[in-house]
């Protein structure tokens, strides 16, 4: 077997390295990643895959990708719901011509079309589950090939979640937004899930029939499968490897493949004295399963699996590995600030990260399958995961719809079964009504798909008492069962146990302050924190089952860990414990206060921590005076102001307040009343055992002096590849240091070396220039394919500027070369679509207020002032000279209540730097707002004021004179 030492010994290397997957050279799989070297169409084209097409007007793009950039704040269905063509040239060496070559796509939303030099290879309907595009026998090795993509994005009722996007929670967002990849093997392998339609097989499967501390048998079905025309007798051999890079146990099994057929492969590795995976603990082995055809290798897998064993109970909640854990979780939406849910996979770590700094230790992947990147970093950093099929206050009768939700519920399961951290499989179309018979066929197949008793299903309504059989575990507390199971009960006389309890959401909706911006003060902050600490401690909507107060409750997800867009609302939903950006607001600290302080894990974070929830900004807040609030889950905290104790606080003493939190292992808050207000520094020092472990300092934020840039690293290294995404802060501090937090400062950004600015040159999606929110900007920079270093600076009027370097390291994989096309010229903006949110549509069906007069400094023949005016958008008024600013005055007959202003340029692809001033009386002016936009953006904005003027000041042009289109009241 001198083949297998060879690749052991690769392997081991890589192993020690921390890579993943090595693949040795006598392997014939071949992973080639596909992320770069697109060409994109905003729209629809005719035989957009043909071969001969001329695409060199194509935008050139890197994947993951959102058909339009958006607005941080895009809600009311105001985004990119339309139609977009990808393609993809590459050649193929004619090494590969009796290979099997598939091309795998991990997201595409919504539907699409896959075609390879003009035909059609398939199609896939839903954009969170991946599907395969199988190109074998199609490729064309004598020249080149195009692989042409076209995705929709518009509403389909038939396909899951379904609902219309304008009368969503969240958003569905567009385009190829997760990884794709070619993957060439010999056809004899290892198969893909996604290309089985096999019950509970497909691929590899893991389980673990016994897991003790002593001895774990860990199952592995290896499916493999023969297109050849002849028969084969082959072996199939697993290694398995510890934490430690050392071989624990290995198995060899001959099978034999018929041609053209297809066998699973039982094999059983006993594991000594095992490393269980836990969240505090989270030890992963490494399997690697080669198919062996005598000296040589045909095909080889390499995957991360946890040994583990959990268990639900009604009376006592969850179990894993025989010991009782309270999850505490929070509910994650995938998106980011205007690229949506194309994101990076490195993005997907980092919330990973921020969620276990943040103290919790399961997350809801609401309401959706989660990109395989998000799941593998919360099998790495150890988070708890309810995995859920895609569903949101939607069902439709239709046969299609049901068919594609099953096929969606089997693919979800077999594509994350081996998953330590995926503990609970959300079976249920959340807060739906649906048919008993709907709940049933779920929870069968379900359990089919992954027999034995590790499968948990979950269901957050329970209906009606027939439903009470289809799901294992209850997401809520009903009375007077089964007489009236769809009754819900906050009263403890009301408690029964039927099923293991759990809360999949709260927070929201009800309390002093569910949803706070970054650019509320700290009063306002405070009172989402008030308001939640409550909540845990048993006083809340009665849906919620009383969280910590109630005897049976297993565990509950917060909502929401971020803040999100939404189609159905207009604002941000601010009910995030961090906002889009993933910058943290006071209620992080709060939660962050549960975990135990016992608890640390290496590399992550430090199990005592201290946060003082206040700016000590004012005397106007409580919280800077009367009630200045410090969250730890320490045993004693001390409060001192500029070196001054104002008091001691201990757990014991704080703890009757909230007992029943601290009775679930988390912290009561500490309040301390410093009588007034006293600007400087205020410092909170945590102990335990007499010990300070922790201290958080605040100090009163004065005027704004400089800027910082603080690229978020979390030790994660951005890697060359041309599509990794790093996120960047641009805060606006004082002279001290200290955040300005109700800065709204303009700031402008360069970057430079081997990155660029996602959306730099977009003026509509406003990235840059930005306004700050709350003082802190942000952005996001992509990687090229050049390791070297980027370089970003930020520069604002009045400000010092700020700068900060990072440098990414080489892309370790390999790439599809690039086919032979014409340059790709197409620029960002090219059909942009720019849709009225729903509140801008309700406005613009209002009557438009009718204007008396106009006036500006000068026109240009043919262009009158009267167009702004005369109610039609295709006619023009063009300043009669270059000068700037020129100024244009709009009077109505008397002073009018104005709902809104919608003001249209004259040139879409020019950028217009303006403000707006109203006044009553001709005199007194008062500013509504400034902004930069092209002639695209011309949606309406707030005026909700009285007036009888309204002055628009043009105070720069990028190209062009000033010119204006429209201008309406309403």
């Amino acid at each position: 077997m001198k083949h297998k030492t060879i690749s052991y010994f690769l392997f081991f290397i890589c192993v020690a390295l921390g890579y993943g997957c090595c693949t040795p050279s006598s392997s014939s799989r071949e992973v080639l990643d596909m992320n770069t070297d697109w060409a994109f169409y905003r729209g629809d084209v005719t035989e957009g895959s043909r071969t001969d097409l001329d695409d060199s007007g194509w935008m050139p793009v890197a994947l993951p990708h959102i058909m339009q950039l958006e607005t941080k704040h895009c809600g009311g269905n105001s985004i990119y719901d339309g139609v977009g063509w990808y393609r993809r040239y590459f050649k193929l060496p004619a090494k590969y011509k009796d290979k099997r070559i598939v091309v795998s796509f991990e997201g595409v939303m919504t539907n699409c079309d896959v075609y390879l030099n003009g035909q059609k290879i398939t199609d896939h309907h839903g954009g969170y589950m991946g599907f395969v595009a199988d190109l074998t026998d199609r490729i064309d090795w004598d020249g080149n090939n195009v692989l042409a993509v076209r995705v929709s994005a518009e509403h389909d009722p038939l396909t899951p979640p379904g609902k219309p996007q304008d009368k969503m929670d969240f958003y569905y967002y567009s385009g190829i937004y997760r990884d794709v990849r070619m993957e060439i093997t010999d056809k004899i392998y290892i198969t893909d899930p996604f290309q089985e339609d096999k019950v509970a097989g497909g691929g590899q499967f893991v389980t673990f029939p016994e897991v003790t501390k002593e001895k774990a048998r860990t199952h592995i079905a290896t499916h493999v499968r023969n297109l050849t025309d002849r028969d084969e007798t082959l072996s199939v051999f697993s290694q398995l490897v510890d934490p430690a890079g050392h071989v624990v146990a290995e198995a060899e099994t001959p099978v034999t493949l018929q041609k053209q057929s297809d066998g699973t492969v039982e094999q059983d590795l006993i594991v000594n004295q095992p490393s269980l995976w836990h969240p505090y603990t989270p030890d992963l082995y490494t399997l690697r399963t080669q198919l062996l055809s005598e000296d040589k290798v045909l095909d080889e897998t390499t995957r991360k699996i946890g040994i583990r064993t959990i268990r639900y109970t009604a009376e006592d909640g969850f179990f894993i590995n025989g010991e009782k854990l309270y999850m505490r979780g929070a509910n994650r939406h995938q998106a980011f600030a205007n690229v949506g849910d194309a994101a990076s996979n490195s993005m997907q770590v980092r919330d990973v990260i921020d969620l276990k700094r943040g103290g919790y230790n399961a997350v809801r992947a609401a309401h959706y399958p989660n990109d395989p990147a998000f799941l593998e970093a919360c099998d790495r950093y150890g988070l708890l995961v309810v995995e859920c099929i895609p569903g949101w206050q939607f069902y439709n009768p239709d046969s299609t719809f049901i068919k594609r939700l099953y096929e969606i519920g089997r693919q979800m399961i077999r594509r994350d079964r081996n998953h330590p951290s995926v503990v609970l499989w959300e079976t249920a179309l959340n807060e739906s009504r649906y048919p008993v018979s709907l709940a049933k066929e779920i929870f069968e197949l379900s359990h089919a798909e992954y027999p034995g008793d590790q499968m948990y299903t979950a269901g957050d309504y329970f209906g009606h008492a027939e439903m009470e059989p289809y799901y294992d575990v209850f997401y809520k507390q009903v009375s007077k069962f089964p007489k009236d199971g769809d009754v819900m009960s906050n009263y403890p006389e009301d408690f029964i146990v039927v099923k293991p309890l759990f809360t999949r959401e709260w927070g929201d909706g009800v309390g002093e302050k569910p949803r706070v911006s970054l650019k509320e003060n700290e009063e306002e902050q405070m009172r989402q924190c008030r308001s939640r600490i409550e909540q845990l401690n048993g006083k809340g909507y009665f849906d919620w089952c009383m969280l910590d107060a109630n005897p049976h409750m297993g565990g509950h997800f917060v909502w929401s860990y971020n803040d999100y867009a939404r189609g159905s609302q207009d604002e941000t939903m601010y009910s995030g414990v961090v906002d889009i950006n993933r910058y943290p607001k006071f209620s992080y600290f709060m939660l962050q206060s549960m975990r135990d302080k016992a608890v640390s894990q290496p590399g992550l974070y430090e199990g005592p921590m201290v946060f003082i929830a206040s700016y000590n900004a004012s005397g106007d807040f409580t919280s800077s005076t009367t009630d200045i609030t410090v969250f730890s889950n320490c045993d004693e905290v001390r409060l001192y102001r500029n070196g001054k104790l104002i008091g001691t606080q201990t757990r014991e003493e704080r703890t009757p307040l909230y007992r029943s939190v601290v009775e679930k292992g988390g912290s009561p808050v500490f309040v301390f009343n410093a009588g007034g207000y006293e600007a400087g520094t205020l410092k909170a020092e945590a102990l335990v055992g007499g010990k300070v472990v922790a201290t958080h300092s605040v100090s009163t934020p004065e005027k704004a002096d400089h800027l910082v840039v603080e690229i978020k690293t979390d030790g994660i290294v951005p890697v060359a590849d041309g599509s990794d995404m790093i996120p960047v802060y641009f805060k606006v501090c004082d002279k001290n240091g200290s955040l300005v937090y109700n800065s709204g400062q303009e700031i402008r950004i360069q970057v430079s070396g081997e990155g660029t600015l996602v959306g730099d040159t977009i003026s509509r999606i406003g990235i840059n220039p930005q306004k700050v929110e709350g003082g802190v900007g942000f952005a996001f920079v992509r990687t090229t394919k050049k390791a070297g270093k980027i370089t970003v600076k930020a520069t604002a009027e009045g400000l010092s500027s700020g700068e900060a370097e990072i440098s990414t390291k080489p892309f370790e994989g390999r790439y599809l070369p690039d086919g032979k096309h014409a340059p790709f010229t197409g620029k960002e903006e090219d059909n942009v679509v720019v849709k009225p949110s729903s509140w801008q549509k309700r406005i613009l069906e209002k009557p438009r207020l009718k204007i008396a007069s106009v006036q500006v400094g000068n026109s240009q023949n043919g262009y009158p002032a009267s167009n702004i005016i005369d109610n039609d958008d295709h006619t023009w008024w063009i300043a009669g000279e270059d000068r700037l600013p020129q100024v244009v005055t709009l009077a109505l007959d008397r002073p009018t209540y104005v709902a809104a202003s919608r003001i249209l340029f004259q040139k879409d692809s020019s950028s217009y730097k303006h403000k707006v001033e109203t006044s009553e009386d001709g005199e007194r002016w008062e500013l509504l707002y400034e902004r930069e936009c092209t002639g695209w953006e011309f949606k309406p904005m707030t005026v909700d004021r009285k007036v009888k003027y309204v002055r628009l000041t043009i105070e720069h042009v990028s190209e062009g004179r000033a010119g204006l289109g429209e201008i309406s009241l309403y």
